[in-house]
């Protein structure tokens, strides 16, 4: 651990604990609206060929699944989307799941069904990152980022609701969200604002199972000119979470046609707030 004053702080996310979190004065808050997260603006796009109501989390028992039964569904990358969802909620009440399984689904979502790996987006898969407090580096790898100019989205995601340190002590993985959306933050003020102070918006998502979670924050540029010195003593970081309630299954299912309606609106929004 580093020693900043008489403050120690973890030296990478992934070992971020609650106290990390107060020391950076950085607090969640549940959202009073899904406006103050999710962009209230029109979409010009929307795929809509991923709803299918027949699709929902009742094909987790379904031993004969299989998505060619499905005759509707005539697009080849929705039929592999479907595959793939299938394989997570399938995997909700198995012991030892592959980690692959959300993965495959979370990047196969944000890269095709969201359209968010076609310029001016880049989607990229664990970057290296780091967050600079007084001269001290905390190291993070989120799962994903995306990028518009600037690291714009970051999304984590936990392999299954029976992950063992999916706990309460750590928010439901909050805490190491927190580290990596401020160490992207940092590479964004290091590496596109060179150096310069700037208030800093970010999104987050943290996907369990099939469960998504959106997060939204201003990072000012007051904060990043405290944390440059040391630890901030009087700015501080609120991050929105919708939907309001945290916990491993508090999330939008994209298992059921109304989550997933919900996320891919979301996710939508969010695309053209930062198209504009």
């Amino acid at each position: 651990m580093y020693e900043t004053g008489l403050i120690r702080i973890s030296p990478s996310a992934s070992k971020f604990r609650k106290e990390d979190l107060e020391a950076l004065n950085i607090v969640f808050r549940p959202a009073s609206s899904e406006d103050a997260v999710i962009p209230a603006i029109n979409v010009k796009d929307y795929p809509k060929k991923y709803e299918i109501p027949e699709i929902n989390s009742l094909i987790r028992g379904d031993p004969n699944f299989n998505v060619n039964n499905f005759k509707k569904i005539q697009d080849n990358r929705v039929k592999t989307f479907i595959d793939k969802l299938h394989d997570v909620i399938r995997m909700d009440v198995a012991k030892g799941t592959d980690e692959s399984t959300t993965d495959t689904l979370v990047s196969d979502m944000l890269s095709h069904a969201a359209d968010m790996d076609s310029w001016p987006f880049i989607f990229r898969r664990h970057p290296f990152c780091e967050l600079v407090i007084g001269g001290k580096a905390v190291s993070a790898r989120p799962e994903f980022v995306i990028d518009k100019g600037r690291i714009a989205i970051v999304v984590i995601e936990d392999k299954h609701l029976k992950n063992k340190m999916l706990t309460k002590g750590t928010g439901f993985g909050e805490v190491q969200l927190a580290a990596e959306i401020l160490a992207c933050g940092s590479v964004n003020l290091r590496d596109v604002y060179m150096g310069e102070y700037v208030d800093q918006e970010i999104f987050a998502i943290r996907v369990i199972s099939s469960y998504f979670t959106f997060y939204r924050t201003v990072i000012t540029a007051s904060y990043w000119e405290e944390l440059d010195l040391s630890l901030p003593k009087e700015q501080m970081v609120m991050i929105e979470r919708w939907p309001p309630k945290n916990g491993k299954d508090e999330g939008l299912d994209i298992a059921e046609l109304g989550g997933r309606k919900a996320v891919l609106m979301a996710l939508a929004k969010i695309r053209e707030h930062l198209l504009q």
